[in-house]
């Protein structure tokens, strides 16, 4: 026992001195993981219309340079995008003559820089399409056709509202799926397994009432029973994380949702009592499970997490949205004034929520007796659903000959690093940027020169008119 308890301490010691010789060891180091390119998060996209004869474009923002780093054409009278993979966006151009030509713009990047010649998917003509969404990770693209006429030569007075489906892949046009009066608006789930579409005949024509929903599986595009009505017509649609609820604003202000659960269907419509009067978007914070939805001068902040909707924080209504003081604008801002007790009310019709989930931003704004858009952001902390802090952005005049009758006078998007936000306008014609560590207003950013002619006094033509606003690349 004694000698092996002798020959085990040798041997100890020999690996010591063994460790400390000249002898080279490799070591072994395990790879990192691959992490995500910052870059990827780090732009956002405004499109811009630049009238009814002439290309609209893209205008690609910097997050981390607070700068336009790159621009490009796209087609004539672009209404939406959507960012589909890592690289790419879609944008839809709705052209506006029988002899310009619908379309989706396909603009390819590196980095944060447009890359190489943009790409043009061909839609049926005349078709009127008005919006646009990808499956996620997917080729496929559906586009809202409300003029679809599928035999132009033969029947050119048949007109059947229809969902494009597009292979991006071959750049075309590979079906459509017939719905009803006038689509403005679809849904896809995450898990890529179903498809709805809000169907609104007002948003096309004023003087023709109704609006319906439509479900399709999209595995073999089959309807979709739907149980349960609307009491007005659906404007905005929301799908959860989950795959397992649709949500759906109504023209009343009035939040619905469809239960999806039921694998062959039917899909089942329940009407909330949340309502937020004049309200057209929400927004969909992924993060906290919540959507935002500005209307009037109110924002909601709603609990999606369960199956029934819940507004939270302040008592159970809408948080309201305050406006921001003329005499705190700068001397320069053509909305600074002098104190008033009675400001008036704003307009809130735009929101975005930072990825960190730790805000979100609402826009608003109200037009004074000089015609000017005095535009705002209030913040919102999410921790307790409290208004934090109101931004004044500097005004500028109002463009009504474009911008009264677009669908999206002001959008949102917030920087993928959570470090800015961005508030885009049409009749500003540019974006302005949102330091979020401050809250405060840093600079904006001009869209490209349109070729409009130039509004007195300046000689200069003006900006083109930014009607949609998304997180790029």
């Amino acid at each position: 026992m004694k000698r092996f308890l002798w020959l085990s301490w040798m041997a100890f010691l020999f690996l010591i001195c063994a460790g400390c010789g000249d002898t080279f060891r490799p070591i072994i180091i395990p790879n990192p993981p691959t992490f995500p390119d910052p870059k990827a998060a780090h732009t956002v996209i405004a499109v811009n219309d630049n009238g009814p004869i002439s290309d609209g474009s893209v205008l690609v923002v910097d997050v981390s340079g607070d700068s336009e780093v790159s621009i490009g054409n796209v087609g004539i009278a672009p209404v939406h995008a959507v960012q589909q993979g890592a690289s790419q966006v879609l944008v839809l151009n709705q052209a506006t003559t029988s002899t310009s030509t619908a379309s989706l713009s396909k603009v390819f990047f590196f980095g944060t820089v447009i890359n190489g010649t943009i790409g043009t998917i061909s839609l049926p003509p005349n078709s009127a399409p008005n919006f646009v969404t990808v499956a996620p990770s997917d080729t496929t693209a559906y586009v809202t056709l409300p003029n679809y006429v599928p035999d132009p030569t033969n029947f050119p007075d048949v007109v059947v509202p229809s969902v494009g489906v597009v292979s991006t892949t071959t750049n075309a046009l590979v079906a459509t799926i017939q719905v009803g009066n006038c689509p403005m608006e679809i849904a896809v789930t995450p898990d890529k397994s179903k498809l709805y579409v809000a169907n609104n005949s007002p948003f096309c024509n004023p003087l023709t009432p109704g609006g319906s929903m439509s479900a399709f599986n999209t595995l073999d595009r089959s309807a979709r029973p739907i149980t349960g009505t609307l009491s007005s017509p659906p404007v905005w649609l929301s799908a959860r994380a989950d795959s397992q609820r649709v949500y759906v604003l109504e023209a009343s202000g009035t939040l619905a949702w469809l239960d999806t659960t039921v694998t062959a269907g039917p899909d089942t419509l329940t009407e909330s009592p949340i309502s937020v009067p004049g309200a057209t978007v929400m927004v969909y914070d992924g993060h906290l499970n919540r959507l935002y939805i500005p209307g009037g001068s109110e924002v909601a902040v709603v609990d999606v997490s369960q199956s029934v909707p819940q507004i939270i924080g302040n008592n159970g209504n809408p948080l309201p949205i305050s406006t921001f003081p003329r005499e705190n604008r700068g001397p320069q801002d053509v909305c600074y004034g002098l104190h008033t007790d009675t400001p008036p009310a704003v307009t809130a019709g735009a929101a975005a929520a930072l990825p960190d989930g730790s805000r979100a931003y609402v826009g608003a704004y109200y037009e004074d007796a000089a015609g000017n858009i005095c535009s705002q952001v209030t913040v919102i902390n999410t921790s307790n659903n409290s208004v934090k802090a109101v931004i004044g952005v500097p005004g500028f005049p109002n463009y009504d000959a474009t911008c009264a009758t677009t669908r999206f006078r002001f959008t949102m998007a917030a920087g993928g690093d959570s470090s800015r936000v961005y508030l885009a306008s049409c009749d500003g014609g540019g974006v302005n940027d949102i330091d979020t560590s401050t809250d405060s207003f840093l600079v904006n950013l001009p869209a490209p020169f349109s070729n409009r002619a130039p509004i007195p006094p300046s000689q200069f033509a003006p900006p083109q008119n930014p009607v949609f606003l998304i997180p790029g690349p």
